[in-house]
């Protein structure tokens, strides 16, 4: 017996770090409010050949875990001009980069980093009695540097389904003109190298939003979005909620817009 006690006495003190480690969640949620404000300017480019151009400028900011504000922070600044194709009935293709100025907020284990996109993006809309519905596919090529400031270049392939629905609008002269309530949701999966990331899931996306026009130039839309994010570690989702809100300027008269491509930024 004197022999067995300091295996046993090992046993004993291992046995409670075995429960624990058992007993640990696969993952960790955490909370944080975030806001993205975006502007977009949309011009014709060639009519002949059925090609238009927009920019889009987005800023984000964002609370922590313990800081409940969701403009406590900025968190990325973005430069988006796009190319778009409309020749094809109900399609088009776009064409994209993305310059990503992501700042750090340590409260979040954000890391200061500059992003950089390159975004190939088709959208298929089909016609409903009072509105329209949306599928969209985007295929994007993010380059950064990481933490540890190794370049990495992780594609994405991104997925969003949505649907319009046009509201009544009563009286003859509205401050609102062609107003809408919309809704989609998006996912994204991610194919980094093993070292960086193990997992193929990024972010599910939910947005619902209202938008309208004040002029046929002019549009705007506002609404909620929330999506959940795996970490890198594999380990930790973060939920992010929070307003969003959009402003949009058509050169060229567009009597309904309805911002079906519009990029919820937070992550």
């Amino acid at each position: 017996m004197h022999k067995l006690l300091p295996i046993i006495l090992l046993l004993s003190l291992r046995a409670p770090a075995v429960m624990a480690q058992a007993d640990e969640p696969p993952y960790t949620f955490g909370f944080v409010p975030a806001s993205i404000a975006e502007v977009d300017l949309s011009f014709n480019l060639y009519k002949k050949w059925h090609l238009s151009g927009q920019t889009d400028v987005q800023v984000v900011t964002q609370g922590s875990y313990t800081e409940h504000n969701p403009f406590a922070y900025v968190q990325r600044f973005v430069v988006r001009p796009w190319i778009i194709y409309s020749g094809l009935e109900r399609v088009k293709i776009y064409l994209g980069y993305a310059r990503n100025q992501k700042y750090a907020v340590d409260k979040a284990g954000n890391y200061e980093t500059l992003e950089r996109r390159l975004i190939v993006m088709g959208a298929y809309s089909q016609n409903m009695p009072k509105g329209t519905m949306f599928e969209q596919v985007r295929f994007e090529v993010k380059f950064f540097d990481d933490r540890n400031g190794v370049a990495r270049t992780v594609p994405r392939l991104r997925a969003r389904y949505g649907i319009n629905h046009y509201l009544k609008q009563k009286k003859e002269r509205p401050f609102f003109i062609a107003p809408n309530m919309s809704y989609y949701a998006e996912l994204m999966l991610k194919f980094p190298s093993k070292e960086y990331a193990k997992e193929r899931f990024d972010i599910f996306r939910q947005s619902v939003y209202y938008s309208a026009g004040i002029t046929q130039n002019f549009h705007i839309m506002a609404g909620v979005i929330a999506q959940m994010q795996l970490r890198t570690n594999g380990k930790q989702f973060d939920i992010y909620y929070g307003p969003i809100m959009a402003l949009k300027y058509n050169f060229h008269h567009k009597g309904r817009e309805t911002f079906d491509h519009v990029d919820g930024g937070a992550d």
